[in-house]
């Protein structure tokens, strides 16, 4: 039970937010009054308070805001939950919600509990019995009014006394006081039990709820009497005192005081099965109509025409009793006319009866007839129908055994060189094979006859399909042989490129129908002719792809002749480590070794040299034609990667396409896509093209038969990928190219050593220069976008693998740059100019991006991750730097080699950051793209925030010597004027010792100091002559800076004894420009 400074305490709360939001929902209520937080006062009645303490669960920690939580219900019967903030004796609202907007109720302690809206809300109050009597009443409301009640987290539901509103039980937490509390019959001590309510009967998710709040009545026989007033008011006030609310709404006039109702429902022996009844009432008081409101509503005043109303009902009733009584004496008079017409319509009714039996016996005798007629129809019907399909199946038989012995002789002697002569030899086959496969009925086929005919045409058949194999056979060896021993072969910049297997296809191709012949009449021979294929293909790929390697070596090995002819490696212009180009720094004399070692071919090797001498007329040939073609050496190895990975992709890309045409394993909706124009224009001219075309809709294989009679033809285009597509003709993703075996078999024999070449093209051209492997990155990644979604599978895994390795193989370069980053050493006892990863770094960055360029792959990703990386490493050293300087200078105060340390750190650190920015300037200015140009703005910005640092740090160091008495003397005035105190009283500020310290640096004095001081500064940055003007600036600005601050403050603690610098602004500006 609460305590009663808690009870009074929340009651005071509830009648201040009556005073200031919630005046009640009366038409008589004093109208709202704006406040002076901006907020109205609210037409609505205060049901329940509780005051909490709320911590954001979305937030983290923080911390705990005291806040008032209210339930509140308006005029139309809406429900709201309030969250009030009150400070100062005002109250304001923050937050509002419906009880739709609650979506999860969940106990934690006695005390604590939280509530699921927009967000999650912890609640902690000081009271158990008014927090659980709280939120007792917010279940209840949620559950009987919204759209879907929440869910009760961490609660248990008591099972005793199902109510008419069919809630039972209590919610309480799961804890001591939870369960201590549910075992009694009234909760907690004294407490009477609160309106139940059962999650377990709670509608289900999803259940409609009643939208809006209707009020319950009593059932017949249950109504209030006179005798029951007090009780339900003792039930009342019990309630509504235990949940916070104002009891003085509660009391009617004549009624028992509220100490008596509140002593007398003190024991709760009748409050628990009336509990939903009061919650009812405490709703419905909020909206009865008072006889004012009645009245008024019709224009009456209640007390003054009351009588005059009474009298004007009771004259209306009697008028309509009288009038009732007239109509019934009327209406008994019409009766027996009433019965007369009825009997006439009775007796109408049967006579028509009578006809419409006559009808019907009529009408079933001209049925019969009709239906005799019908099956008289139907006989003559059905034998017309077999007598035709008799005709037809004469005309079958005598086009499947006849074929004439020109056709027979077109098998044995036509040519097959030329596209006329395969065409007829196609479309005899065809008939043949109509002929072969085309059944014989019952009677006719055991006729000699027709035996006779099958086995002539079984052996012109197998007699064809020898001469077919044996002649597509000596067509393949002899296309690949003539392919291979073709000297003049494109190149393109020099780099020799794959070409022979075009030339193949082009002539092959149009024996794909008598491919498609011997698949069907002769399957071994098919299999045999597929390898026969793949092993004169292997022969001519693997030399081309071969000599496309060779071509490639000069380009890739340029760096380590760069370095054997004495000049400097390039690569270390762009790289942070010494070891990245040892490799291309390698002894002139092992270079011949080296490449012999590498399989380099004798063509390839002159080629290599003359090269590198500059001499190209050995070598020459033309750009797109014969000859071997010198290599632009001053091409990058990635370009040259592309060009030959672009040459390898297309040709197993066009090898794979050219395969599933040739020997049909393409899918069916392939074939389909590239004909149905024509098969359909064919197939509504005859019959049985639309039986054809239906067959190959349906996904079947496409047959010799079909082939050849809606004349169809490969698809070609070899050279783009096709899509993944089912048998429905729907692209899917669930087809894959691995689900061919045959083909897929094919390429394993065919391109066996595609992944060695890519291999061993990716260790050349990153063997001297790694950094190549991102560059290397972005054909790749443009071949599988090619492949995206096609059935290239073989080529998608070689392209993935060789994707992979490049990325480790980069990742492995520039963990070797960060290695190298973090091994440099700062020598602060010698200046020793810019680092080199100062010079190194813009250099970097101009190199990757010439590599990647704004290819929007996975290598611009890459690139920019290693960007962030080296970044952070360098900009981490120069930062670490710097705070070790001053930590070891603070550490030594008093050893002037510490201090000159520091020094040295702080000019090297100057030289390194001018170095850096200047680098990434000239590139922002001359080769950066627009793409990259905000990257590289947030570097300068960051290595701009460390020059600031550190210049800083520097003009304190060098301002030490020649003014760092008269700044410290000062500094501490101005911290002694800053704790208000007179620097006069101060032993060590006083008048005697200012005029020391200005004496001390008098005009001539700082004259000289400033001379001296723009040496030391000159003998500080020689390395750099650049930066000596910048630095003299800043320090010009901060020597200014301090002389106004001396003087205001001579101004400010020194009035009275008339003291002043012997030099002026003016003097001192131009001592400081002389230099």
């Amino acid at each position: 039970m609460a305590s009663k400074s808690e009870t009074a305490k929340a009651k005071a709360i509830a009648d201040l937010l009556r005073q200031q939001l919630f005046i009640g929902v009366e038409t008589n209520a004093t109208a709202p009054k704006q406040q002076a937080g901006g907020q109205q006062a609210r037409f609505e009645r205060l049901l329940n308070v509780v005051s909490v303490m709320e911590r954001d669960s979305s937030r983290g920690s923080g911390a705990a805001k005291p806040r008032l939580l209210c339930i509140t219900v308006k005029r139309n019967r809406k429900l709201r939950l309030h969250k009030v903030k009150l400070s100062n004796k005002t109250a304001e609202i923050s937050k509002t919600w419906s009880m739709d907007d609650i979506k999860a109720i969940e106990f934690r302690e006695p005390t604590r509990f939280s509530l699921h809206l927009n967000h999650k809300y912890d609640f902690t109050a000081t009271d158990a019995v008014l927090v659980e009597g709280f939120v007792q009443m917010l279940a209840n409301f949620c559950t009987k009014y919204a759209a879907k009640p929440p869910r009760y987290i961490n609660a248990v539901s008591g099972a005793a006394g199902a109510t008419p509103s069919g809630s039972a039980g209590t919610i309480r937490p799961r804890t001591a006081y939870g369960r201590a509390a549910g075992g009694r019959p009234g909760g907690a001590p004294g407490v009477p039990a609160l309106p139940t309510l059962d999650s377990a009967k709670l509608p289900a998710d999803g259940a409609a709820a009643e939208a809006l709040v209707r009020p319950r009545t009593r059932g017949p026989g249950q109504q209030w009497g006179p005798g029951d007033q007090n009780a339900v008011i003792r039930r009342m006030t019990k309630y509504v005192a235990d949940h916070g609310g104002d009891l003085s709404a509660l009391v009617p006039m004549g009624g028992p005081p509220l100490d008596e109702a509140m002593g007398e429902a003190a024991d709760g022996s009748d409050f628990g099965g009336e509990a939903d009844d009061v919650e009812e009432m405490l709703l419905d008081e909020a909206f009865m109509l008072t006889a004012d409101e009645l009245t008024g509503d019709f224009g009456w005043r209640a007390n003054v025409d009351a009588a005059q109303l009474e009298a004007r009902l009771m004259s209306e009733l009697h008028k309509i009793e009288s009038d009732n009584v007239r109509d019934m004496l009327e209406a008994d008079k019409q009766v027996p006319n009433l019965i007369k017409e009825l009997d006439h319509a009775i007796a109408a009714l049967d006579m028509m009866d009578r006809m419409l039996k006559s009808y019907n016996v009529e009408l079933e005798a001209m049925d019969d007839d009709v239906r005799k007629i019908q099956m008289e129809n139907e006989s003559l019907k059905i034998e017309e129908v077999n007598q035709q399909r008799l005709l037809d199946e004469l005309d079958k038989i005598l086009k499947t055994i006849t074929l004439s012995e020109k056709e027979l002789q077109v098998l044995r002697n036509e040519s097959l060189e030329t596209t006329d002569g395969i065409e007829r030899v196609e479309r005899v086959a065809a008939s043949l094979k109509r002929m072969l496969g085309s059944t014989p009925g019952e009677g006719l086929g055991g006729l000699e006859a027709t035996h006779e005919k099958l086995k002539k045409y079984e052996f012109y058949s197998s007699n064809f399909s020898t001469r077919v194999y044996d002649y597509l056979k000596v067509m393949f060896q002899f296309k690949v042989t003539e392919s291979a021993n073709e000297k003049a072969r494109p190149t393109r910049r020099g780099i020799r490129l794959i070409s022979g297997p075009d030339q193949v296809h082009k002539v092959t191709i149009k024996y794909a129908g008598l491919a498609l012949w011997l698949r069907e009449a002769k399957p071994s021979a098919d299999k045999e002719l597929q390898a026969l294929y793949i092993q004169c293909m292997n022969t001519l790929y693997t030399n081309q792809a071969r000599e496309l390697v060779d071509s490639c070596r000069p380009v890739f090995f340029r760096y380590r002749h760069d370095v054997g002819s004495g000049g400097p490696s390039p690569v270390a212009e762009f790289s942070f480590s010494v070891s990245a180009g040892a490799q291309a720094g390698a002894a002139p004399g092992a270079s011949n070794r080296r490449l012999s070692l590498d399989g380099l071919s004798g063509a390839a090797h002159q080629a290599l040299v003359s090269a590198v001498k500059g001499d190209t007329s050995s070598v020459s040939g033309p750009a797109g034609g014969g000859g071997t073609g010198a290599p632009v050496v001053d091409m990058q190895p990635t370009e040259a990667f592309a060009i030959a990975l672009e040459n390898l992709v297309s040709n197993v890309i066009a090898e794979q396409n050219f395969i599933s045409d040739l020997f049909h394993y393409a899918p069916p909706a392939h074939t389909r896509a590239a004909r149905r124009g024509r098969a359909d224009r064919r197939a509504s001219s005859e019959g049985a093209g639309e039986d054809g075309d239906a067959k190959a809709r349906h996904g079947e294989s496409v047959t010799f038969y079909n082939w050849v009679t809606y004349k169809m033809r490969p698809l070609e285009h070899w050279d783009v990928p096709r899509s993944k597509v089912d048998s429905d003709d729907i692209v899917s993703q669930t087809v894959h190219f691995g689900s061919v075996k045959e083909v897929k078999s094919m390429l394993d024999l065919l391109f066996g050593s595609l992944a060695t070449q890519v291999d061993t093209l990716v260790e050349m051209g990153t063997r001297f220069d790694p950094s190549q492997a991102v560059g290397m990155i972005v054909p790749v990644a443009k071949a599988l976008d090619i492949c995206k979604g096609s059935d290239q599978g073989f080529l998608i895994n070689v392209l993935e693998r060789c994707q992979d390795r490049l990325e480790a193989m980069f990742q492995r370069y520039i963990s070797e740059q960060a290695r190298s980053i973090e091994a440099t050493k700062f020598v602060t006892k010698k200046r020793v100019g810019a680092l080199p990863f100062a010079r190194v770094f813009p250099r970097f960055i101009a190199h990757i991006e010439e590599l990647v360029g704004d290819t929007g792959c996975s290598a611009r990703s890459i690139a920019d991750t290693a960007y962030s990386r080296i970044s952070r490493l360098i900009f981490d050293t120069l930062e670490t730097q710097l705070r070790e300087a001053d930590r070891n200078a603070q550490k030594n105060a008093d050893d002037k080699d510490a201090q000159k340390e520091q020094l040295n750190a702080h000019v090297l650190l100057l030289e390194n950051v001018f170095v850096l920015v200047g680098g990434l300037q000239t590139y922002k200015a001359r080769g950066c793209k627009p793409y990259f140009v905000p990257m590289l703005e947030t570097y300068i910005d960051h290595a701009r925030t460390i020059q600031r640092k550190v210049t800083r740090a520097y003009i304190r160091d060098v301002l030490q010597r020649p003014m760092g008495k008269l700044i410290g003397f000062f500094e501490t005035v101005d911290r002694c004027l800053a704790s208000k105190r007179d620097p006069l009283d101060t032993s060590n500020l006083g008048k005697s010792q200012a005029k020391k310290v200005i004496q001390a640096h008098s005009a001539s004095v700082m004259r000289e100091n400033i001379k001296q001081l723009y040496k030391r500064v000159e003998k500080h940055f020689m390395n750099e002559p650049r930066l000596r003007p910048i630095i003299w600036q800043a320090i010009t600005d901060d020597v200014l800076s301090n002389y106004q601050r001396i003087v205001t403050l001579l101004a400010r603690a020194y009035k009275s004894t008339n003291l002043s610098l012997d030099f002026t602004q003016t003097d001192l500006q131009r001592w400081l420009n002389e230099r």
